[in-house]
């Protein structure tokens, strides 16, 4: 039977360095610029370079460090919700609960791994059954995508009254 391993995430000021600890051991990190989805991720040995695509249909590819395709995301977009295809194997991301206040990976079989922020979003745990590198970087991915777009909607009222005032 697997047991399940607890992983702790913690971010910078801006939400743009995240890093992973498993027994307080740094074991991953993820890296972007301010307001731009597009990440790079190292874990272990390896190294993801994440980068979102399309507007109307928006999805994002991962590559690992020599350019080779390793796993993509799309995207829902009026739910929040993903599709990750990874290796051959589906996985769906989806929120836990109707405040959105956790996240979950689930594979055909059941939830692999929950995401669960803290209060101010600056750090959390990632609970996962499956201890997939890939699955680990793919979570800190999502978790500051959803930060980074529900941010833009909650300022998205300032900016167009900002705009209208000019």
């Amino acid at each position: 039977m697997k047991t399940k391993s607890i992983y702790n995430w913690k971010t910078n000021l801006l939400g743009t360095k995240f890093k992973l600890y498993a027994n307080e051991n740094v074991i991953g990190s993820l890296e972007s610029s301010n307001w731009n989805l597009d990440a790079r991720a190292t874990i272990q040995s390896n190294q993801y370079n994440f980068k979102n695509k399309g507007f109307f249909n928006p999805y994002t590819e991962i590559r690992d460090k020599h350019g080779y395709l390793v796993a993509d995301i799309e995207y829902s977009p009026w739910t929040g919700n993903a599709t990750i295809s990874l290796i051959g194997k589906k996985y769906f991301w989806s929120a836990k609960g109707i405040w959105m206040s956790s996240w979950k990976i689930e594979d055909a079989n059941g939830q692999v791994i929950e995401v669960k922020p803290g209060v101010l979003g600056d750090s959390g745990t990632i609970e996962s059954m499956d201890n997939s590198e890939m699955l680990l970087s793919i979570c800190l991915y999502l978790q500051r995508r959803a930060v980074l777009l529900y941010s833009m909607i909650a300022f998205l009222p300032i900016f167009i009254l900002l705009l209208l005032c000019i």
